[in-house]
């Protein structure tokens, strides 16, 4: 895998130099939604915690192509359904994320679907036990409504997958962002 991510970059750099400015946009961008946490640890049971979820977003777009950094954040509450971690109970977890992110556009017109593939530091602080950060990967698929050429209106789902060590625990944390916002182009 490794081997093949120099002559990647090399290719992306060259064709950002080969293409026009006009096809180069910077933009910055907002959103909000649900986050739907499962934490999963060996022998206990939790139930799933629907919450809000908020971040921000700056990238670049070359064509049909985007990297942005991405910043969210949601606070979950850890409901344990039984096994060894009752003290875990009702504790708030706040859990946010801070990477970078590849999107991949299919243009149509207004109207431009796009698949998403990230890693990055997802920190997580539950209430009185303990705070953990550890990368981990997302992957997800979206829609962007361009209204003119400087906003856009988008929709996503996100899958986040990260295991974190925490109070010597390695507890799983997968979760599911579906979120709408905007972009502000430049």
């Amino acid at each position: 895998m490794k081997r093949f991510a120099a002559p990647v970059l090399a290719l992306a750099i060259l064709a950002g130099w080969a293409a026009p400015a006009s096809s180069q946009t910077i933009y910055l961008g907002a959103y909000a939604g649900t986050s739907s946490q499962t934490p999963k640890f060996q022998n206990v049971q939790f139930t799933t915690d629907t919450t809000f979820a908020y971040g921000l977003r700056v990238g670049v777009r070359l064509l049909m192509f985007a990297l942005e950094g991405t910043y969210f954040q949601a606070a979950h509450n850890i409901v344990v359904g039984g096994g060894t971690l009752v003290d875990w109970n009702n504790k708030v977890n706040d859990y946010s994320y801070l990477g970078v992110n590849a999107k991949l556009f299919f243009p149509l017109l207004f109207l431009q679907p796009y698949i998403t593939a990230g890693y990055g530091y997802y920190s997580i602080d539950i209430q009185s036990i303990d705070k953990a950060r550890d990368g981990g990967f997302n992957f997800g698929a979206g829609l962007e409504l361009k209204l003119g050429s400087k906003i856009g209106i988008s929709a996503e789902g996100r899958w986040h997958n990260v295991n974190v060590d925490i109070a010597h625990i390695s507890l799983g944390l997968g979760d599911f962002t579906l979120c709408g916002g905007f972009n502000l182009y430049f």
